[in-house]
This record gives C-alpha cells, structure tokens and sequence, in this order.
C-alpha cells in the first residue's frame, strides 16, 4: 500500500471512531515493516426501544437498582453496547506525514482492518521508542474532526524474543466470570479491579523485553474503559483481540462465556505471524484457557514455552480436566497458580 494524498475517510461529523492497539512485525526482505490498523465506526444514539429493552435486561439479571442504574460506571460500561456500528466506510489513516487508504469498508459491526507497509527509512523518523519498546502511533484522515479518544498505538515486535499472551478476565482483572450475576454486576456496575501482583508481575516481565498480547473472550464494546483501567494501573501496552458482539445477536447477554468466537485462531495467528519467537501463556480455570492452550502447545511445541493457569477453585479446577487439556504436554511447561507471587521468580530471560 503507497500513500495517497487526496486519501480521505467518508465519515460523517456525527460519527467516532475508536483504533485499537495493534502490532507490526518485519517484512519478509527486511526493507520496512507491515503495520496492523484496527478500528470500529460508531455513532451515539439517543434514548430508543432496543435501548431501553437492553438496560431492563441488564437490570433484572444483575439485581441492580434504578440508583446503580444512573451512575457515571454503568453509563460508559453500557455505551459501547448502545452506539449504532456503522458499515461500509471507507478509512484513510495518517501516519507520520504520510496518508493511507485502507482497502475495503468496515462491515457491520462497523469494524475496519488494515495493512500498511512503511520502509525502513520512514520508520526510523516516525517511531517512539520507550524503554525496550518501538511504537508507531496514527490517526483517522477525515475532513471532519472525527472523535477518537485515543490515537492508534502499533508496537514493533522483532522476529526474536518472548511473547505473552494473556487472558483479561479473572487473570489480570477480578470479574468472576462462573457466576453470571457477579460477572455482569462487576462489567457494568462497579470499579474494575486488577488481580493483586499481576500488574507488578507483567510490569516485570516488559522490562525483560517481553511483548503483550491480550486475547479475551469481553466483547470489543468493553475496549475503552478497559484501556483507561491498563492505563491507570501501569499494565504493559499490547495489542489486544476481542469477541465482536452485535447488539442484534441473540447471545449479546452471555458477553463472556468462552463459545468459540475465534480464540484459537487469534492465538494462532500471532504464533504463525512471529515463528521465531517464544510464547508464554497466562489464563484462569474460569473459562477454557486450560484447553485451548494445551492445543496450542500440542501444535506449537517450539514457541510454546509456558503455561500458566490461575487456578479458582471450584469444579473446573479438578484434576481429571487438568490432565485431559495438557495431555502430550511436557509436565515442566505448564502449571497452576493461585497468586501473582508465586510466579515473580520466573525469568523470561532465563527461559528464553
């Protein structure tokens, strides 16, 4: 993809646009680097009927009160469930001084994927560097001031080096994902929390040189507040890869049971995107990390170096499932916890 100077989003002045943080990894001759650009086109919309029907729903499963129901949490948590997603945009993006047209339109999820290519050279001059870290940052090319709360944050990740792909909720963020009252009422009505020591743990492991990878089965409509809650605690920037939800889909009240909304193949596709890097893995027992990492480690024995799983008690936690989702894994690559601590002496260096 060559830059376009008349290049230009067909958004309206009503319309927002929110980018999520993505990755880029090296071109195949070294000359430059391919960027990931991912987005979703929305419109706020006023009080209506689907709306109105949405938030009774809401209410009546998590036993909320018409006071929970008018705090500043559950109007920006129901937000992104209440905006209209808007298809068949085309997307233009700045980069550095350069314009870029996306190919194709969001769809109607109002979601927009992209590739960019940028030589070497450019990348050079436009590229942040923080701590271990290279970003490249853009924004949405339109002739309007188009809303986007954040700028779109690409990090590059080398060929070589650890990866962590991690699960959100009730790995880094307590949500109680078994019980479905607990885990709506802690979505929409209270302040996320983050588990203890997994920031400081994570925090640990970047400063080794590890790049982040969120995989979750939360919906993309919880992105936003989401980042504000990394951002607050000091968790490592990655690029993230959620579960598109429409509000039309008659599964929009069970956000986060584990259905097979694509995990696998996400995890998939960074460990084909980076086959010389090396993999750890973090997820809980709440939903079906154990599995889907024994798969991954099972077709990827090479990258997969680690497995850990936040162990929450319960009857998903017994020995039987333990063994059938590790099976043919190698007993040392992969174990259970309970707390944050009991992980702080293992060294990404050292594994590597």
């Amino acid at each position: 993809m060559v830059p376009e100077e008349t290049a230009l989003s067909n958004l309206k002045d009503n319309e927002r646009v929110v980018l999520y943080p993505t990755y880029a990894y090296p071109a195949e001759d070294r000359s430059g680097w391919v960027l990931q650009v991912h987005g979703s086109v929305l419109e706020d919309v006023p009080q209506n009927l689907p709306r109105k029907i949405l938030i009774r729903l809401l209410a009546r499963l998590m036993g909320a009160s018409r006071q929970q129901l008018e705090t500043a949490i559950f109007r920006q948590r129901i937000l992104g469930f209440t905006v209209h997603q808007r298809g068949g945009k085309k997307i233009a993006v700045r980069i550095g001084e350069k314009v870029y047209q996306l190919e194709g339109k969001s769809k109607k999820n109002g979601q927009f994927r992209g590739t960019i290519f940028i030589p070497n050279e450019d990348v050079d001059t436009i590229a942040m560097t923080v701590g271990a870290t290279r970003h490249v940052r853009y924004a949405i090319h339109s002739k309007y001031e188009v809303a986007t709360p954040l700028s779109g944050l690409v990090r590059l990740i080398d060929d070589t080096g650890i990866s962590v792909i991690s699960d959100i909720d009730d790995t880094v963020k307590h949500t109680h994902v078994t019980t479905r009252k607990d885990m709506l009422a802690n979505t929409f009505l209270h302040e996320f929390a983050t588990v203890p020591g997994m920031v400081e743990l994570y925090q640990k492991w970047q400063e080794q040189g590890a790049a982040f990878h969120y995989v979750t089965s939360s919906p993309w409509q919880l992105f936003e507040p989401l980042s504000e809650l990394f951002h607050q605690k000091g968790l490592p920037d990655g690029s993230f890869h959620m579960k598109s939800v429409r509000f039309r889909d008659p599964t929009v009240l069970q956000l986060f049971i584990a259905r097979r909304w694509g995990k696998r193949k996400a995890i998939r596709q960074l460990l084909r995107t980076f086959p010389q890097r090396r993999f750890v893995m973090v997820g809980d027992s709440g939903e079906k990390d154990p599995e889907t990492y024994g798969v991954m480690a099972r077709q990827f024995p090479d990258q997969v170096i680690k497995i850990f799983i936040r162990d929450l008690g319960g009857k998903k936690s017994s020995e039987q499932r333990y063994a059938k989702a590790f099976q043919g894994v190698p007993e040392d690559k992969w174990a259970r916890f309970t707390c944050a601590s009991e992980l702080i002496d293992f060294d990404l260096v050292e594994t590597s």
